[in-house]
C-alpha cells in the first residue's frame, strides 16, 4: 500500500511500515544569514510540528527513510547542522527502529554529525521491490528487473496555478513511468521555499523522465492530497 500523508510517502509492505521524507534542508537559515539574509530560525520547529502531525495520524512506523539533502550546505558543517541533525535523529528514533539517510548533492560532508549513530547512510536502499533514492546520480544495481518503484528526491517539484490574475506555486508528488517502473518523485520537506515547476526549470535528475506525463498531486494544508491530473494538461 503506497498513502499520502502531507508531505511524506507512507508505504505498508509484509507488514512494514516505511515513512519517506526528501530534501530536509537543515541549515538552511545559518546558510542565509552568512550570505547577509537576515531571517528568524524557525524551520527546524515547524519541520518537528508537521513530523508530530504525521506521525499522529499514522503512529509509529519501522523505518524512516530521508531521501538526501537532509543538510544544506556543501562545503563544510555549520553550527545549526550540527545542532539540529543530531536533535532530528533523536526525535526520529523515538518514533521508528530504523532510519536510512540517503547520500544527497549537499550530503558532501556529513558522516561526522552521524559517527556513532545507529542509522545507515547509502548511495540508494533496496527494498523489497521499491528503491529509495536522492536522484542526482545513476546507479546500475537500481534497474535490476525485480524493482518495480522508484522513490525520489531532489527536484523540489512544484506547480503555479493560475486563478484570474493571482498565480500560486504548490508543493507536489510527480507520479509516473520510466523503463518500466513506477516512479514517485517527492516534494522537499523544508519550507525554505516551494519548489521549482518542472514547466519552467530542469529538476536536475540523472534520467530524462518525461515529466509533462506524469501525475500531479498537490499537497494540501491539512495533509490531503489533490490530484490534478498530468503536468502536460495543467494551464
Amino acid at each position: 500500500m503506497i498513502e499520502y500523508i502531507g508531505k511524506c510517502l507512507l508505504l505498508e509492505e509484509d507488514s512494514e511500515k516505511i515513512l519517506v521524507a526528501g530534501d530536509l534542508h537543515l541549515g538552511y537559515e545559518e546558510s542565509l544569514n552568512r550570505a547577509g539574509v537576515l531571517v528568524s530560525r524557525n524551520l527546524f520547529k515547524e519541520m518537528i510540528e508537521y513530523f508530530e502531525r504525521v506521525f499522529s495520524k499514522i503512529g509509529n512506523v519501522d523505518q524512516v527513510i530521508l531521501l538526501g539533502d537532509v543538510k544544506h550546505n556543501f562545503g563544510s558543517i555549520l553550527w545549526q547542522e550540527w545542532d539540529e541533525i543530531p536533535r532530528l535523529l533523536d526525535y526520529l528514533s523515538e518514533k521508528c527502529r530504523k532510519i536510512i539517510l540517503i547520500k544527497g548533492n549537499h550530503d558532501v560532508i556529513f558522516q561526522p554529525i552521524v559517527k556513532g549513530r545507529e542509522v545507515l547512510f547509502l548511495d540508494f536502499y533496496i527494498f523489497k521491490d521499491f528503491c529509495f533514492l536522492h536522484g542526482d546520480k545513476d546507479f546500475p544495481e537500481i534497474h535490476d528487473s525485480k524493482i518495480k518503484y522508484w522513490i525520489v528526491g531532489h527536484g523540489h517539484p512544484a506547480v503555479k496555478l493560475r486563478a484570474g490574475v493571482k498565480i500560486e506555486k504548490y508543493k507536489c508528488y510527480l507520479v509516473g513511468k520510466f523503463k518500466r517502473k513506477k516512479i514517485i518523485i517527492l516534494p522537499s520537506f523544508f519550507e525554505g521555499s516551494e519548489g521549482s515547476d518542472p514547466r519552467e526549470n530542469d529538476l536536475g535528475f540523472a534520467w530524462k523522465f518525461n515529466l509533462l506525463n506524469f501525475e500531479v498531486k498537490i499537497v494540501g494544508e491539512k495533509l490531503e492530497i489533490l490530484d490534478f491530473g498530468k503536468l502536460g494538461k495543467l494551464e
